[in-house]
């Protein structure tokens, strides 16, 4: 957001009255960063985390970016829930708002953080910031670290041209990244031109800029001019200067100076700046670099004791701390002012103060009498200390005479499966021994067993899938090595699932058998006659046989009745259970044959021994009432003439009818044959055909009566008489027989037919 500019009286007004606020202290700020190095080495090592989280709490910090992530396994579940279980730790317990990863390339987010925060259920336990940081504007760095790693092969130059050119286009991916998955986006830099840092703070959530100077007198003035760039580009960017503790800058400083120094004296020179330019730059906070080199403890009053600090076994001395508002001991954790200590250590106290951060003291040796030359003992462990139920690991003492744990065991190795802090006395001779330190083992419950349940039948057809559903938990891992909750699996198996909870402790279901049954046979489509036809006719598709059928037009019957043009296909249930899908019958319409005419030598209308001659026009085949297949006949009997012709692409066309008549005879109207039912027939059926009343009746297949029944297949006419031969023909009508029925046989275009 673009703030506007104000009346220069009001904006000094601001100005004081922000830096009277902002510089009350250092620790109100809103990120309190610092870098922690190598952190590939330090996951999972409880006591080097611990020493991170406790002095991040008694500093203030609220912000850890993690360096060295990129030689984490993070495919390893043990890596994941160590990551998880510090992360959480960080926010719960020890104020840590932000923790973020560090890396220079797109791919180390894409393929490393962004599956890891992916894999977790809580939020708390995810990375909140993605830090990029690529030193494009050193030589020195792209020479010795990116040339030949990331420049060279990808085509890029090895110069700062080419090196911002890389790190530029890696930086937009990442922060698309970040933005899509909710993270923050963020970014070092030391000295970009005002070109680059245009660009870069166009995009970036949060800028961190260098600002590594000896002490904290120049840290504002030397990072202005860059500030100024980052303003030029019209909008607010939220700024985070970086200071560094290494010897070579700050390290000596900090030994009379407190590390929060470094930030107020940044604060105070930005607010005495009058420029408009101010109204873009949101100064959010500190960071340093890096953990490793920041102080880790202060001068402060020694820890006065009761007595002597060597002492006989068996007896006690008593520690007391510096004056303070709460204690936290080392070893032991204890938390009074005063400890009585019976054992040979190293003691020391963490104060905290009501005006700051903790101070550490400096540590008390306690030693036993000379006469009881007992050696402090340590505990190793097998394994883990921190496992799930069920586990157990092995402590064992260094070397001594003799052994007494605290849980009363007498031999040099313990194993225990039981939560508890144990320690071991090392005898050196009867009544003189030490105790070592404490060594905690932690037990993690176990969730619950789970159980999988099922989207369908655990018997499925070849094709087909089943979804498999675990119980709630953090996390999965199914025997096929699946992570997620839901698996749709379309393989049979014996399967399986881990249910994981938030401390990485897990049971595992009982099994689940996938069967997956033959592959169904896919079924073919037998047509009745070419599926080539002409207008007017029809075929019938025949499927293969099966319980349950479903036609591509949504028919459901095993055969059709199809008088249209299109592509048929059918999928067919069997008794298997399992579905079959045929390839596709295509099914074509020749083109109409044109109508045929009969022209005739002369009248039709004959007397004594005259004839006509009746000519069809030109076709490929004739075929005339009176049975003849010439293109004309010579007629002399009375009669209704029709021909049928035969065009060249087989399909027929039938003329009108052509009366003769004679002195003696006028041909009676032309009949017409009604059906009594379907005539398209399955075996055993037949139909009956009536012509309209006539003087005499013959039909194509010879009889004489005014009805026939049929029952095979075939193309029938009748010849309706009103004296002597005078006669009319009536058109065909075709009869189909095929190896089903037909539902609906007043269906013009379709039948559907049941099996």
């Amino acid at each position: 957001m673009i703030r506007k500019k104000q009346p220069l009286v009001l904006l000094l007004l601001l100005t004081v009255l922000q830096f009277s606020n902002q510089l009350v202290s250092a620790q109100s700020a809103n990120v309190r960063g610092m870098y922690i190095r190598s952190f590939d080495g330090i996951i999972g090592n409880r006591a080097k985390e611990d020493s991170i989280l406790v002095y991040a709490q008694a500093n203030a910090f609220n912000y850890l970016c993690l360096y060295g992530l990129g030689s984490v396994n993070f495919s390893s579940a043990t890596n994941k829930t160590n990551m998880a279980t510090f992360i959480n730790r960080a926010k719960t317990t020890y104020g840590i708002t932000q923790v973020g990863a560090a890396g220079e390339i797109y791919s180390f987010f894409k393929d490393n953080i962004l599956p890891y925060n992916q894999s977790r259920t809580n939020a708390i336990e995810k990375f909140d910031v993605f830090n990029f940081e690529f030193e494009f504007w050193v030589q020195n760095s792209i020479t010795n670290l990116y040339c030949s790693k990331y420049l060279t092969p990808r085509g890029y130059s090895c110069d700062t041209a080419g090196a911002f050119k890389f790190s530029f286009k890696e930086f937009k991916s990442m922060d698309s990244l970040a933005a899509a998955q909710n993270v923050i986006s963020e970014i070092y830099l030391g000295w970009p031109n005002a070109g680059q840092v245009k660009q870069i703070a166009a995009l970036a959530d949060r800028i961190l800029l260098h600002a590594y100077r000896t002490t904290d007198v120049d840290v504002f003035a030397y990072s202005r001019n860059r500030l100024i760039d980052i303003a030029s580009i019209g909008s607010t960017v939220n700024i985070i200067p970086i200071f560094s503790s290494e010897p070579s800058f700050m390290g000596t400083w900090l030994n009379t100076n407190n590390f929060t120094k470094a930030y107020n004296s940044y604060v105070a020179s930005y607010f005495t700046e009058t420029g408009t330019w101010k109204s873009n730059i949101n100064i959010v906070g500190y960071h340093w670099f890096n953990f490793s080199y920041l102080p880790k403890s202060t001068k402060a009053a020694l820890i006065t004791t009761s007595g002597s600090t060597t002492i006989n076994s068996g007896s006690s001395v008593t520690l007391t701390a510096p004056a303070g508002t709460a204690y936290l001991w080392s070893p032991g954790n204890q938390t009074t002012r005063t400890l009585t200590v019976s054992a040979a250590g190293n003691y020391s106290c963490r104060v905290t103060n009501s005006s700051g951060p903790y101070t550490y003291t400096p540590s008390v040796t306690i030693q036993i009498a000379t006469g009881c030359n007992a050696t402090t003992p340590t505990i190793t462990a097998s394994g883990p200390i921190i496992f799930c139920s069920g586990a157990n690991v092995t402590l064992t003492s260094t070397t001594a005479n003799g052994y007494l744990w605290s849980n009363g065991a007498t031999t040099r190795s313990i194993t225990v499966n039981s939560a508890g802090t144990y320690t071991v006395r090392g005898y050196a001779g009867a009544n003189c021994y030490a105790t070592s330190a404490a060594t905690t083992v932690t037990v993690n419950a176990l969730p619950s067993t789970p159980t999988i349940s099922l989207s369908g039948s655990a018997t499925i057809c070849a094709g087909q899938s089943v979804t498999m559903s675990a119980t709630a938990g953090t996390s999965y891992l199914w025997s096929n090595n699946a992570t997620t909750r839901n698996i749709t699996v379309n393989t049979g198996g014996t399967y399986w699932v881990r249910v994981y909870n938030a401390n990485g402790c897990y049971t595992q279901s009982a099994n689940q058998v996938i069967t997956v049954t033959s592959v169904a046979t896919p079924p073919t489509i037998t047509p009745s006659a070419s599926t080539d036809i002409c207008p007017g006719t029809s075929v019938v598709l025949t499927a293969t046989a099966g319980n349950t059928y479903a036609w591509s037009n949504g028919a459901t019957t095993r055969s059709i009745v199809v008088s249209t043009a299109g592509s048929y296909a059918v999928s067919v249930n069997y008794s298997t259970g399992c579905t079959g899908n045929s390839t596709a019958t295509n099914v074509t319409i020749k083109s109409t044959p044109a109508t045929p005419s009969i022209s005739t030598s002369g009248s039709t209308n004959l007397t004594g021994t005259q004839t006509v001659t009746l000519t069809a026009t030109t076709a490929s085949a004739y075929k005339w009432t009176n049975n003849a297949t010439t293109r004309s006949i010579t007629v002399s009997a009375a009669g209704s003439y029709r021909v049928t012709t035969t065009a060249s692409n087989g399909c027929n066309a039938t003329s009108n009818v052509t009366v003769v008549t004679t002195s003696a005879c006028t041909p009676p109207a032309v009949p017409t044959i009604s059906a009594s039912g379907t005539t398209t027939l399955i075996p055993g059926q037949s139909v009956t055909l009536t012509s309209t009343a006539a003087g005499g009746h013959l039909w194509s297949n010879g009889e004489t009566t005014r009805s026939i029944t049929v029952s095979a297949a075939g193309t029938y006419t009748v010849r309706a008489y009103n004296a002597g031969n005078c006669f009319s023909t009536s058109l065909p009508v075709s009869v189909i027989s095929v190896a089903a029925r037909v539902i609906n046989p007043e269906a013009t275009t379709l039948g559907n037919i049941e099996s």
